[in-house]
């Protein structure tokens, strides 16, 4: 009856697993039961896993008779066990699809009140970490450790080979580089029931190419307007190759979206291809270092607090519903965070989305007051309809979502042609900006997608003075089968080029008096680059993109950023 309970207690391990509450209860009332567990990453991405599990009897009649851990989506091999010290025989077996029993029975056992008998056990796996294109994704599943567990020391050990820490979420309690790796140190105060998700590299990059199908039923030729894939500073850079046709012109929309114009004739069909490349950037924020919400700029409270189609930030419901959550001793952060967790929490994702023909977007009343389950487009709706309730502003994000996890990270934003999209938010903090955050995988992963988004995560347009403009990449189409959307996380990204910004001047009519006598004269500068580039006189302009400057005679450069900030003089004349 003794090795039967404490059996059913200890398959969890470093393994997530649900214990019945009898069989729980059973266990803390008979063991203590303490962990040492080191995951070892070697430069081929398998993980060798040192296990130390000691367990403290508390009753003098009762003693352990096996030790059993359950892993799922986790393929483990090459077990070696020892209970006491001696080499014990392991049994694996598999009761469920995707699904592995390791038992190893105790040959002998010390009995009595405060005795300990100890398991000893390593094996492999080569699913604790994956390569995504540049980065290495780590991910251990958490648990829930039992208020009898007084120790639960977990070590991650990192090769240098995997590039920098992009991010290590929750924070460790220490981190050392010792004996050629870097060491991440896990306590039970620091370790999280959502486990440990970190990425190594020094950015995602990829390449892609998308087709924009524009169709013109008028009897006149009419304009069309499609969204490029935008820059986002210090997030994402992106590089366009090549537009065909070229675009009439490019413009900047106030949420960042790189707008590209086109002439359709009447009665006729364009097709636009654009090719190109992109670096995604890793971050992490500690949401207790956040800006106090009466920092946030007023502007931006302004118009990203508005009440929009599927944002329903003015109806009551919503309005309860942030009340109840807002606590003015909080900051921007940690009142967001409340929002996140209620979502993922509390909402159920509608897995038979993806398969869906037609999926319909209920809006973010919706998502909080019917039952049933939802996509990622409720999701976001929630979130930022809730914050912007709470006078925090937010927005919405489509893009393209890497995974090979279509359970714990699914894409729902179904596309004539097969391309399938994403939907996640952000909102501002007066000290971190703009944040991106994904409630959906956090739901569904039972990970933390709020402190840091990955960087499979490729946004192509910013929803904010609009819950429904501008359309995605995917969504200008001729017919329903073809595919528009192709992106390879291959690793071999154009985006390893340096940025190298290349400006073209023409020199205009400077109708200007005031300018005429201070000795400016007018230029126009076309950004040929294929970069965004920042600050060019206080304007942001993206590659194509036309504007008008005034320089002094004699002035031959002008000074300019990158997305990560960094100044440049680039001689123009």
């Amino acid at each position: 009856m003794l090795g039967n309970a404490f059996s059913k207690f200890l398959a969890f391990t470093a393994i997530a697993v649900v214990l019945s509450p009898i069989a729980k209860a059973q266990t803390e009332q008979n063991f203590i039961i303490n962990y040492d567990i080191r995951y070892d990453v070697q430069d081929s991405g398998e993980t060798l896993v040192s296990q130390t599990t000691t367990i403290t009897s508390l009753k003098n009649d009762v003693v352990p008779t096996t030790y059993s851990f359950k892993t799922r989506y986790l393929d483990v091999y090459d077990i070696v066990a020892q209970t006491n010290g001696k080499k014990t025989e392991v049994r694996n077996e598999m009761p469920g699809k995707n699904e592995t029993v390791i038992t190893v029975p105790f040959s002998t056992y010390s009995i009595g009140e405060g005795k300990q008998n100890i398991v000893t056990m390593t094996y492999k796996t080569k699913g604790i970490a994956s390569r995504i294109g540049d980065v290495w994704n780590i991910y251990i599943q958490g648990i829930d450790t039992p208020e009898t567990t007084t120790v639960y020391n977990i070590v991650l050990s990192v090769p240098p080979s995997m590039g920098p820490k992009i991010f290590v979420s929750p924070a460790p309690a220490t981190e050392k580089f010792e004996n050629g790796k870097n060491n991440y140190y896990f306590t039970k105060e620091s370790f999280s029931s959502k486990g440990v998700t970190a990425a190594f590299g020094k950015y995602q990059s990829l390449n892609y190419q998308i087709k924009y199908q524009l169709k013109n039923n008028r009897i006149l030729g009419s304009v069309y307007e499609v969204a490029l894939p935008p820059d986002i500073q210090n997030i994402q850079q992106v590089r366009y190759e090549s537009i065909d046709p070229k675009p009439r012109k490019i413009r900047l929309d106030k949420d960042g979206n790189a707008l590209a114009l086109f002439w359709v004739g009447p009665k006729s069909n364009l097709e636009v291809k654009l090719t190109g490349s992109a670096k995604i950037m890793g971050r992490q924020i500690n949401p207790d270092f956040g800006g106090r919400i009466t920092d946030l700029p007023k502007d931006l409270v302004r118009e990203y607090t508005k009440n929009q189609r599927y944002w329903e930030s003015n109806h009551d419901e919503i309005k309860n519903f942030a009340a109840s959550l807002l606590d003015p001793n909080l900051n921007v952060s940690q009142n967001t965070k409340r929002v996140y967790e209620y979502i993922s929490s509390n909402l159920t994702y509608d897995q038979t989305a993806a398969s869906q023909n037609l999926v319909t977007r209920k809006g973010a009343v919706a998502a909080l007051t019917q039952r049933g389950a939802f996509t990622c487009m409720e999701f976001t709706d929630l979130f930022v309809a809730t914050s912007r309730a709470m006078g925090i502003p937010a927005r919405e994000i489509n893009g393209y979502a890497f995974t090979n996890d279509n359970v714990g990270k699914p894409i729902s934003i179904s596309l004539k042609g097969g391309d399938t999209l994403h939907s996640w938010a952000e909102y501002y903090d007066p000290f971190y900006g703009w944040v991106q955050i994904d409630p959906t995988w956090g739901t569904t992963s039972g990970t933390d997608y709020f402190t840091k988004l990955d960087t499979n995560h490729f946004a192509f347009v910013i929803k904010g003075k609009s819950s429904e403009y501008p359309y995605p990449a995917g969504a200008y189409s001729f017919s329903d089968d073809e595919k528009l959307v192709d992106i390879d996380f291959s690793g071999t990204s154009n985006s390893d080029e340096e940025f190298n910004p290349v400006l073209t001047v023409t020199k205009s009519i400077n109708i200007n008096p005031l300018k005429l006598a201070q000795g400016y004269n007018r230029y126009i500068i076309d950004n040929t680059s294929g970069y965004f580039i920042y600050d060019l006189q206080g304007k942001t302009l993206a590659p194509g993109q036309k504007t008008g400057i005034y320089l002094k005679n004699g002035q031959t450069n002008v000074s300019i950023k990158d997305f990560r900030n960094k100044s440049y003089s680039v001689k123009i004349l």
